[in-house]
């Protein structure tokens, strides 16, 4: 029952982090920002994804009656990006697939000329994937969401827990 209970309780939180995390990549995309753009909004995302963790993990333990332990806070964390990330990554595979299949592409070959611009000795061929297998990246995808979920839900449970 408390399972139950506790993703019921994260629910709106996961939509909620999904719709702000869906806004600044559809944002990055129609003004085309490309490469910078993605870099940029990606540390504004990591900053929102921990603030909200940690608003959800302050929320979990009201919610428990001030009463939290440090690996339910763990939980609230990794459970809130776990769904945000399956959500997240399910968008980026479609937009990817079927919306606009060259964006990777043009995101790579952007970052090519950024980087032969700077050094132009630089060698760029690792950045170059022939063939992206997009399992692969949505897994990998969905690993870095849970890592951050992790590290958002240490960090707060650490802050919040209330046994001895």
């Amino acid at each position: 029952m408390q399972q139950k209970n506790t993703f019921q309780f994260i629910l709106p939180y996961a939509i909620a982090l999904f719709s702000i995390r869906l806004f600044l990549d559809i944002i990055i995309k129609q003004f085309q920002l490309g490469y910078q753009g993605e870099s940029y909004g990606g540390l504004l995302a990591f900053a929102i994804e921990v603030g909200v963790i940690f608003y959800t993990t302050f929320k979990y333990k009201q919610w428990l009656n001030g009463e939290m332990k440090f690996a339910e806070g763990v939980k609230i964390g990794v459970s809130l990006m776990l769904l945000v990330g399956i959500l997240f990554s399910t968008y980026l595979f479609i937009h990817h697939t079927f919306i606009d299949p060259t964006y990777q592409e043009r995101l790579v070959a952007q970052a090519n000329a950024i980087m032969k611009a700077n050094s132009p000795e630089v060698d760029t061929s690792l950045l170059e994937n022939k063939d992206p297998n997009a399992v692969l990246g949505f897994g990998m995808s969905i690993i870095k969401y849970i890592f951050i979920g992790a590290l958002g839900g240490i960090i707060s449970a650490a802050i919040l827990k209330t046994e001895k």
